[in-house]
This record gives structure tokens, C-alpha cells and sequence, in this order.
């Protein structure tokens, strides 16, 4: 305790300042925040302080609260550079919501690729807390107290600024999270994020509440598969070229194929499905646009599958997975679907590292076109071929060991389209059960994002992040070629359905 006592009351004050102050500047230097002196300021250096008060109100103990503080810091930094460089975005407001599905669901969380690093280095904060927590004397007792009244006062003092503070126009913010971070701070851009995504929101509600009639629709189903991180791989490189066989042969005989403008890469699979199923574009949702299932989507919204419920259709959505993911069991219903199918329809089948698989899916979907006869839309939302893609000792196929990729991509690659291969499979049963039913049908089939597989694309220079998409009809066909967005694909579907 000597070597702490030496450094005095003022020392350790100081000593605590200083790592409070570095360990806000780990996250600004992760975000490529420049230093300028506005409001916004305040709010970004908010959590930092506010961890650190209420820390010191715990503990009575400076350097101990600035300890935390950087160790806090330097976590929030790494874990926003490994979005970055794996969902090619910062950490943002809607992922701190997320926080109940990940520790359910852990597996689906942000991957780490050295899990033992981050396991020790968490060890030695913890061991490094202990330490200073046992050498630092206390600078007063029995004022835990003060805890609640100190969080409660920065709380408040967030929520003022807030409150005070211009538009959003007027702050320059773009709902570009990595821009508005670098402009303001990462935790102002969460903390601006957040707010203006409440203050627009009834506003941007009425609006996407606006019913827009459909055309009359033939009799006969229409399913609608979103394929989780499906894409033509066939554009990757020309040596996976009889990859796919069952969707090249479905966009010979489709009405309508091409590029799916997605707003997501790598995760975030319902920003996707949102567009698809309700029309709207990212301008639409403003600031909700990183999650629309979080809040927007839980009140009624003129969406796909309510156009086809107000023509007598049973519409479906079915998702071999936690029913409460995304909270999906609580949007559904808001996008007009009568019923929704989750993992609990999927007793003793068969998983691909932990997935309900695709083949499956495709399964229970039969059951339900023949239990529901032609009035059916059906909604599948797949999980099988969700990352990460391990790197384990898989078979390499002679197409991928001819490609340009070190062993561990050319493995998770591998990986990859094993259950890509799988999806496909789905597809062509899809269309051979369609193609069996009395009356004319309709498939409609996309992937919601690309894979990330960041040091695959990188070396091989696939820039492009569209997915794909086609839309068939169970009588073969010559369609058009058409690359569109995601918010367009219902519209599309609908005409189709019209049409046929």
C-alpha cells in the first residue's frame, strides 16, 4: 500500500482523471472522431464520465474508477473495430437493445476470431481491479449512497442536452453511423441516433401506415423465401460456375431475376426483410432504419402480407428459430400475418452446426401449402447457413482450392457454400412442389445479405454488395433481367401475382 500511499491524494486523483481521459480517447480514435468543442462533445464524453462517477461513488477509489473507465474504453474500441472490419459498420444504438437475444442466443453474436486473448486479457483487468481495489485507501467510507443520485445527475444532464439540441439537419447528421460518429463521437452518434430515431417516429408511422391497394390477385399460393447470406457465389469467380445449379435453372425459366439492393452486409438480416415485406426504403425508417423491428414495427403497418390477407389469403411467415429473436413475435402480427411458425415446428430435425437446415424448412413448407390449399402466402425466413463459418479441417472442393485464398479463407469459405449448396437444394424442391399443386403458383426467393467472409472478398475484389433475387412462376418462362432494391421486391411480387 506504500507505493500508492506515496502518491498521494492528489496523485491518485490525477492518476484517475488521466485514465478516464484515455480510455474516451481509445473510443474517439476508433471512430475517427476529431476533437472540436461543441455540444455534441458533452454528450460523447457522457458514458466515460458517468462510468466513472458512479464508479468512484462505489468505491471511494479514483485511480480504481479510472481503471475501469480505460478498461471499458479499450474493450468498446476493440469490439467497434472488429465490427468494422467484420459488418463494415461502428457499434450502434440498436445493438445495446440486442443485448437480451445475444446472451441467449450467443452464437449469433459478433464473431471473435481469438477468443483466448480476449478470455485472458479479461482476466488480467479483473486481476488488475483486484489489485488496485486492495492497494488504493479508500478516500471516504459510507457513502455508497451517493451511487443513485450521481447516475440519476449525469442521466439527467444527457437528457437535457438532448433535449436542447437543434435538428438533426442542423447537426449535420447523415443516419451514417461511421460518418456521424467520426463528426460527434461514437457515444454522441448512439446518443443522437437514439434520440432523433423517437422524436421522428410517429411521424415516419403514420406515413408507412398509408394503405396502398394491391392488384387483383390470381388464386393460387405464393411463397416467399428470404435465404439467410444468400448471393449468385457464381460472381465471386468464374471457377464456381456450376455452383448453384437449381438457381441457375430457376432464372432461366423466372419472370423477373437480378441484383437485390440490400441495406445491410454481413448481419443485420431484418433491416432486409423489413424493406422487402413493408416497401420501405432506408429514407423512410430515418433513424430507425438499423433496426425497424425494434420500435417502429410494433404498431400496424401496411405491409405485403396485409395486401394479401385483405384478398382472402392465409398468410404465414415461418422461421425455424427463437419465435422472440429481433422480437419478431411481436411484429409479425403489425406486418399482417395471421400466424407465426418458429423452431417449434422443427421437433428431432436435422441441424447444421446448431441450424434448423434448409431441407427442413423446405419440408414443413410442403405440409403447409398441402394443409392450407391455394389461398396460401408463405413467408420463410431460413437461419442454416447464418455465420460464423468455422475453419475447421472441411474437405476443400477443387474449384475453391484453385482460388487465391490462404488456408483458413479457403476453409470458411468451404464452409460457406456447403450450406449455400443446401439453400439451392431447398429451391429446387421448393419449385418440384409447386410445380405438383392443381392450381398456378408463384416462388419468390433472395438472400438478405452477403456472408461475412471479409478476407474472402477482399482477395478476391468483391466489392458489389447486392444479393440476389428471382421471381418464378410454376409454368416456365422467358423474364427480364432487373436489378432492383429490397423495398421493391413486394411490389414486384405483387405484380407478378397479378399477372400470371
Amino acid at each position: 500500500m506504500a507505493s500508492l500511499d506515496a502518491l498521494g491524494d492528489e496523485g491518485l486523483w490525477l492518476a484517475g482523471a488521466a485514465l478516464l481521459l484515455l480510455g474516451w480517447s481509445l473510443t474517439r480514435r476508433a471512430a475517427a472522431a476529431r476533437w472540436r468543442l461543441t455540444p455534441t462533445l458533452l454528450l460523447d464524453c457522457a458514458p466515460p464520465l458517468t462510468l466513472f462517477a458512479t464508479s468512484l461513488a462505489l468505491s471511494a477509489r479514483p485511480l480504481l474508477a479510472g481503471l475501469i473507465t480505460l478498461a471499458a474504453g479499450a474493450g468498446w474500441a476493440r469490439a467497434d473495430a472488429d465490427k468494422r472490419r467484420v459488418l463494415r459498420e461502428p457499434i450502434i444504438f440498436t445493438d445495446l437493445f440486442q443485448i437480451a437475444d445475444i446472451l441467449r442466443h450467443p452464437q449469433l453474436a459478433l464473431p471473435f476470431p481469438h477468443k483466448a486473448p480476449i478470455v485472458l486479457a479479461a482476466a488480467l483487468v479483473l486481476a488488475g481491479f483486484t489489485t488496485v481495489c486492495w492497494l488504493e485507501p479508500p478516500q471516504w467510507r459510507g457513502r455508497t449512497a451517493l451511487v443513485v443520485p450521481v447516475f440519476l445527475g449525469c442521466l439527467a444532464t444527457v437528457l437535457l442536452v438532448l433535449r436542447l439540441l437543434p435538428t438533426a439537419q442542423a447537426l449535420g447528421l447523415t443516419a451514417d453511423p461511421a460518418r456521424d460518429a467520426a463528426l460527434h463521437g461514437p457515444f454522441a452518434a448512439i446518443l443522437l441516433h437514439a434520440s432523433f430515431a423517437r422524436r421522428e417516429r410517429a411521424a415516419r408511422r403514420t406515413a408507412a401506415a398509408r394503405h396502398i391497394p394491391a392488384p387483383p390477385l390470381a388464386a393460387g399460393p405464393v411463397v416467399l423465401v428470404q435465404s439467410e447470406s444468400f448471393f449468385d457465389v457464381r460472381r465471386l469467380d468464374t471457377r464456381l460456375a456450376t455452383r448453384l445449379p437449381h438457381f441457375a435453372a430457376a432464372c432461366r425459366e423466372a419472370m423477373q431475376w437480378g441484383r437485390l439492393a440490400v441495406p445491410s452486409w454481413g448481419a443485420n438480416t431484418v433491416r432486409t426483410e423489413f424493406a422487402v415485406l413493408s416497401g420501405l426504403g432506408v429514407e423512410a425508417l430515418g433513424f430507425d432504419r438499423f433496426n425497424p423491428y425494434l420500435r417502429f414495427a410494433r404498431a400496424p403497418i401496411s405491409a405485403l402480407a396485409a395486401q394479401f390477407r385483405a384478398q382472402g389469403y392465409r398468410t404465414v411467415c415461418l422461421h425455424p428459430f427463437d419465435r422472440r429473436f429481433y422480437g419478431r413475435d411481436q411484429v409479425m402480427p403489425q406486418l399482417g400475418f395471421d400466424a407465426f411458425l418458429g423452431e417449434e415446428q422443427f421437433a428431432d430435425a436435422e441441424r447444421v452446426d446448431g441450424y434448423i437446415a434448409d431441407i427442413a424448412v423446405a419440408r414443413v413448407a410442403e405440409r403447409l401449402l398441402a394443409e392450407h390449399g391455394p389461398k396460401l402466402f408463405l413467408f420463410i425466413v431460413t437461419i442454416e447457413n447464418h455465420g460464423p463459418w468455422h475453419t475447421a479441417d472441411d474437405v476443400i472442393a477443387a474449384d475453391v482450392a484453385q482460388l487465391d485464398l490462404d488456408a483458413r479463407a479457403q476453409k470458411a469459405l468451404q464452409h460457406y457454400l456447403d450450406s449455400l449448396e443446401h439453400a439451392d437444394a431447398m429451391l429446387g424442391r421448393l419449385r418440384a412442389a409447386l410445380a405438383r399443386l392443381a392450381t398456378p403458383a408463384v416462388l419468390g426467393f433472395y438472400g438478405d445479405h452477403l456472408p461475412s467472409l471479409p478476407d474472402v472478398f477482399t482477395r478476391l475484389n468483391l466489392t458489389d454488395a447486392h444479393s440476389d433475387y428471382l421471381l418464378c412462376h410454376t409454368t416456365p418462362g422467358t423474364g427480364v433481367q432487373q436489378d432492383i432494391a429490397a423495398e421493391h421486391l413486394g411490389a414486384a411480387l405483387l405484380a407478378a401475382c397479378a399477372g400470371r
